[in-house]
């Protein structure tokens, strides 16, 4: 029940983030800094729950360490959605290598 609640609290806490950004464009506020931040820290929050769970005994695995090497690189050319993308195929090809 509590992992119910948390991922909720974390649903409604992002929505809220994601309205304050809408909310403030809408304004026509075109303050980079308050844009920026709004844009980012629903990326932050997902980033720090993803991190607490990926490496519960304190060594994360191997495909998760390639998945967010991946994903990082990536998103210096390319958006969100596409370099998730592209980590977790190299994350699942790396798994799939443990297994073969």
């Amino acid at each position: 029940m509590n992992v119910v609640l948390f991922v909720a609290g974390l649903a409604v806490v992002t929505y809220l983030l994601r309205l304050a950004g809408v909310s403030t464009a809408a304004r026509g506020g075109r303050d980079g800094r308050r844009s920026l931040f709004t844009a980012l820290l629903p990326v932050a929050l997902l980033a720090a729950v993803v991190a607490v769970q990926a490496a519960p005994g304190g060594r994360p695995a191997a495909h998760l360490v390639v998945a967010a090497a991946v994903a990082g690189v990536a998103a210096r050319r390319l958006g969100f959605l596409p370099a998730m993308l592209l980590g977790t195929a190299a994350g699942a090809l790396v798994t799939i290598g443990e297994f073969i």
